[in-house]
Order: C-alpha cells, then sequence, then structure tokens
C-alpha cells in the first residue's frame, strides 16, 4: 500500500536517525536535511525560524539545487501580511498546534491553492505539494521544516507517518545544534580553570593564592574570558559556561 511504512522506510530511517552531523547548520544539520529530501522523494526542503508576531525571519534554511541561508536581515514585510491571512501558512500560531504533521492540502485544494496570494507571489508553479513540521522553541519564535515538492503527486499518509516518526530526532538536532551555536568561543585551559573557581564562588584573592597568580593577573584574565564570552559579569561568564556545559 501507498500509505504502508516498507522496510525499506524503516532502514532509511534508522539511517537518518544514526546520522551524527559535524556541522550543526544555521537551523538544522545540513546532512539530515539531505536525508530528509532522500526519504521523503521531494524537491526542495526549507527550515525556517522566526518571531511571527513581529513579522521577523531569524533564518531561513533552503535546501533545493544549492544550500542557501537567509538570515535576519533579510525581511518581507508583503509575505508576513499574506502570512497572516493565510490558514494553512499561519495554522501553528494560530492553533497553537506545533506537534501534528500537516499537509498543504489538508487546508485547501488545488483549485483554491492555485489562487492563492500567498502562493502566487512566493511559490509559484514550481512548488505545489508541501509537507509541514513545527517544532518546539521559546516563546514568540516558531520553528518549522517544511518539504515541498512540485505539481506531481502528494505527500501521503506514509510521508506524514514518517515525519512523525522523525519529529522528535528533529526536536533533538534543532535543540543540540542551537547549544551548540551559543556554546562561547574557546577558552583556553588556564582560563577554564579561573572560571570554575569563579563558578565555586571564589574570590579573586582566593583564586589567585590558588592559582599561584597575583591579584591583577586574575583580573586581567577575567577581562579576556568576558570578552571571548560577549558578557561583562561573574555571573554572566558562569552561566554561559554552564548552558555549554562546561562545568
Amino acid at each position: 500500500m501507498a500509505d504502508s511504512i516498507s522496510g525499506r522506510d524503516l532502514d532509511a530511517l534508522r539511517g537518518l536517525l544514526a546520522l551524527e552531523p559535524d556541522d550543526p547548520g544555521p537551523g538544522l544539520p545540513w546532512e539530515l536535511m539531505d536525508c530528509a529530501r532522500d526519504l521523503f522523494r521531494c524537491d526542495y526542503v526549507e527550515f525556517s525560524r522566526s518571531r511571527p508576531a513581529l513579522g521577523l525571519f531569524i533564518v531561513e534554511q533552503d535546501l533545493h539545487e544549492t544550500r542557501d541561508v537567509l538570515g535576519p536581515d533579510h525581511q518581507d514585510a508583503q509575505f508576513w501580511e499574506l502570512y497572516r491571512s493565510d490558514d494553512a501558512a499561519n495554522y501553528p500560531d494560530r492553533t497553537g498546534d506545533i506537534a501534528h504533521v500537516t499537509k498543504l492540502s489538508d487546508f485547501v485544494s488545488d483549485r483554491e491553492l492555485r489562487a492563492s496570494p500567498l502562493y502566487i507571489e512566493y511559490c509559484g508553479a514550481e512548488m505545489f505539494r508541501a509537507l509541514s513540521v513545527s517544532l518546539p522553541d521559546e516563546p514568540g519564535h516558531a520553528a518549522r521544516l517544511m518539504l515541498w515538492r512540485g505539481p506531481g503527486s502528494d505527500f501521503d499518509e506514509r510521508d506524514r507517518l514518517l515525519l512523525t516518526l522523525l519529529r522528535p530526532h528533529l526536536v533533538a538536532a534543532f535543540r543540540n545544534a542551537e547549544r551548540r551555536r551559543r556554546a562561547p568561543a574557546a577558552l583556553t585551559p588556564r582560563q577554564l580553570e579561573l572560571l570554575q573557581y569563579v563558578a565555586q564562588g571564589y574570590t579573586n584573592t582566593q583564586i589567585a593564592r590558588r592559582m599561584r597568580l597575583s591579584e591583577g593577573t586574575v583580573r586581567t584574565h577575567l577581562n579576556h574570558i568576558y570578552e571571548r564570552l560577549g558578557v561583562t559579569s561573574r555571573t554572566a561568564a558562569v552561566t554561559s559556561m554552564s548552558t555549554a556545559g562546561l562545568e
């Protein structure tokens, strides 16, 4: 049956789950998106992270014939105006449902889609079928993976089920990529040792004694640490270290 998962599908899904990407990518690992394109037999894979209420894209990561990334400098007020009036596009924001995998055809017929201003302006005839899944993100943020095909056969229930099974892995990959992207710049072993003393509540005098340094050198090391981490206080430095898993 076209809507059932085959043994080959399960093998491909296991291979995707076993991926250990070297590059977290700007949103999701590129290798994961490559495998998703093959698994779902789609033409175009798009991951976006945005703040819909503000009409702001944080990142848009596209995999088609090439890899393309649009950052926060690329904004389009017209897109967001059409987005807010399109029930299919704004479904997760409007309903709060980010758990279910949806198809574009769940919301509109082919005829309705061809008449949609959002589709006419931003999709065109090249991308006609879509399968979408949302990922949990910070309040006010929206993260979504969309798989696109041309005007041929629509995604079926086999595809919906596969993407549902894949969703927990996508969530984990997105969270891991965010942690890696937010990790502080590399600290030297000496700086890391000093920051660990800070985390334990030692004063500069106590740190200087334990590391056999002058207090002035401790202050200099701390200033360099602040600069590398992009912070201005001991508390913020320790928080950065904890967030990056360096404790």
